[in-house]
């Protein structure tokens, strides 16, 4: 518990110590952060300082993300377990409805903000570099699955399995 606290503390100072402070724009903060508030919001409140830090650290290192995805229901998560096996497109997740950390809230995705449009550029080097960003906040990378490379996806629920938050367990935020 106390490491939960420390963790916790810690990523708000660092989200804190990082607002305002950019080496691209000194005093600007960063730009997807309006269009990612809303979906933040929804997010468990013990994840969401450390989306803000994420946003904020991957600015001070060049990398302008906007939060894509975060909070989903079950629908929502069969329509995209759906997809690529029952209808059309590429397989997008390995989750079923209930066994992903999106349905509570302890998961989010982001994507490169480019010319203000949200997208996914097929560049290693810098979802790497965005994954780095992630980590050095707390955050887990979907980059570093071992079968189902998730560049766009960060995840944090210290202490809790995915049974516990399925029957209500949140971490301490």
């Amino acid at each position: 518990m106390r490491y939960l606290a420390v963790a916790g503390a810690a990523a708000f100072a660092l989200f804190a110590s990082l607002m305002g402070r950019n080496r691209m724009r000194p005093g600007a903060s960063a730009p997807g952060l309006s269009r990612s508030q809303a979906r933040i919001a929804a997010l468990d409140p013990s994840l969401r300082p450390l989306a803000l830090a994420l946003l904020e650290t991957a600015w001070q290192d060049g990398i302008a993300l906007v939060v894509v995805g975060g909070l989903r229901t079950l629908a929502e998560q069969q329509l995209l377990y759906d997809q690529g096996r029952t209808t059309p497109g590429p397989i997008v997740t390995n989750a079923p409805p209930g066994s992903s950390w999106h349905n509570y809230g302890l998961a989010f995705d982001v994507a490169i903000l480019a010319g203000g449009a949200a997208t996914y550029p097929n560049d290693a080097d810098l979802w790497e570099r965005v994954g780095a960003s992630g980590k050095r906040v707390g955050l887990q990378w979907g980059g570093d699955f071992a079968t189902f490379k998730d560049r766009p996806h960060f995840e944090h629920h210290p202490g809790i399995s995915l049974a516990q938050a399925a029957s209500g367990a949140r971490p301490s935020a």
